[in-house]
Order: structure tokens, then sequence, then C-alpha cells
């Protein structure tokens, strides 16, 4: 995939300077990741890191980490 395209997802934050992160949530029946990406206000940075903490400890695969 074309990183550009990738990219469309995060550019209106980066240019609003927006917090907004993307994480993984789970994992399609095709074994794909299924990701979620949050967003707030200006100065709400705290409001989605917390958001992210609580979706990450409902993650079915919040325990799953990549072979070294």
């Amino acid at each position: 995939m074309d990183a550009a395209h990738i990219q469309t997802a995060t550019i209106p934050f980066d240019l609003t300077g927006l917090p907004a992160l993307s994480m993984r949530f789970g994992t399609s029946s095709d074994g794909l990741p299924i990701g979620v990406e949050l967003a707030a206000s200006w100065h709400s940075e705290s409001t989605v890191l917390h958001i992210a903490a609580l979706l990450e400890s409902l993650s079915p695969v919040r325990d799953q980490h990549p072979t070294i």
C-alpha cells in the first residue's frame, strides 16, 4: 500500500494540532489487524490517552507481542 494513502487518516490531525492516536484493537477472521483511531479537541491529550488505556484493557490482543 502506498504510504501517502495510509497518511490520509492522520494528516487532518497533523495540520490542526488535534491530539490523536491509532492503536490495534483486535484481529479479523482473516487474521488482519483491526485498528481504532481516537481524536479529541485541543489540549485533550489526557482524554485520548485515558480512553486508549481503557480500550487496551478490553482488547483481546492486549497481551500479544511480536516474536523478537
